[in-house]
């Protein structure tokens, strides 16, 4: 988060910074789900329990800069990873393909559309 922080303040603008923060816990998620390592799920839920903390507090405020519906709905998508990120703390068997959805979405929405309409680069065609 600190690194994320850093970075945030030099070099992205406010949605690029929150895209990048999105795609390092995805990739970290998916990691600690792929793998059997307990202390690198650990340290993905942590994370993500951390960001959606921010995101909750960030937006339960209102600043007048973002509408009260998107406020809403980031502080259900906020209450929702939270609730499910205690369920899988709590059950070291419990898929983090949720987790990973959720903030597939919010990545996708946080992406220019260029990005988003970019196909993916298929690997089955050269083995």
């Amino acid at each position: 988060m600190k690194a994320y922080q850093s970075v945030a303040q030099f070099a992205l603008s406010g949605r690029d910074a929150d895209a990048a923060c999105f795609r390092m816990l995805i990739e970290e998620l998916e990691a600690a789900d792929a793998g059997s390592d307990q202390d690198i799920r650990r340290a993905a839920l942590s994370k993500n329990q951390r960001l959606w903390s921010m995101i909750m507090k960030a937006n339960t405020l209102d600043t007048g800069v973002t509408s009260l519906e998107d406020r809403e709905l980031f502080v259900t998508l906020a209450d929702r990873s939270q609730r499910y990120g205690i369920r899988a703390i709590l059950d070291p068997n419990l898929s983090l393909l949720p987790l990973i959805e959720i903030a597939r979405n919010v990545l996708d929405g946080l992406e220019p559309a260029s990005v988003k309409t970019e196909e993916p680069f298929d690997l089955n065609g050269i083995f």
